[in-house]
């Protein structure tokens, strides 16, 4: 039994377990998202800590959201795996993607290329199992709790 090499937990999400063909992940350095002074002020309101970020942190924030869709399936639940196979079947993306069921039938897609993600805006609209896939770019103000999804993309999707 041959030894393998330690794989950091950053290079094992980013890529494969031997180390080959590690993705080109189009991320922000570590640089930037470093918490410099006056980021984070914690200040008590009606006796609760209240946390406040610079709008330094909340750009880095809605940055990291540049390459995020939220997908619904509507009228019919659909499962990680299933939605996962569907996904590559249907956009055939050049990339890996990264999905989570967040809840509610909602999932997030996180697209390692911004040209992976273009396409699934830009073509559809996609139908799985003969139900319309909702797609819409992840916004700060995204909110699982609300049944459909707050903007329906006219001619996109999956």
């Amino acid at each position: 039994m041959g030894s393998h090499p330690v794989i950091s937990y950053k290079d094992s999400l980013l890529g494969d377990l031997n180390g080959d063909d590690m993705y080109e992940y189009e991320s922000f350095d570590d640089e930037d998202i470093e918490i410099l002074e006056g980021d984070v002020i914690h200040i008590m309101v009606d006796g609760l800590i209240s946390i406040q970020f610079s709008e330094r942190v909340q750009s880095l924030v809605e940055k990291s959201l540049d390459r995020i869709i939220v997908l619904k399936l509507l009228g019919r639940r659909i499962g990680y795996a299933t939605l996962k196979n569907k996904i590559q079947e249907l956009c055939k993306p050049k990339r890996d993607i990264k999905l989570m069921d967040i809840e509610d039938g909602y999932f997030l897609a996180t697209f390692r290329s911004h040209e992976d993600y273009l396409t699934v805006l830009a073509d559809g609209p996609w139908t799985i199992f003969g139900h319309y896939l909702t797609v819409e770019p992840c916004l700060p103000d995204f909110s699982p709790s609300q049944p459909y999804p707050s903007k329906v993309l006219h001619g996109y999707g999956f």
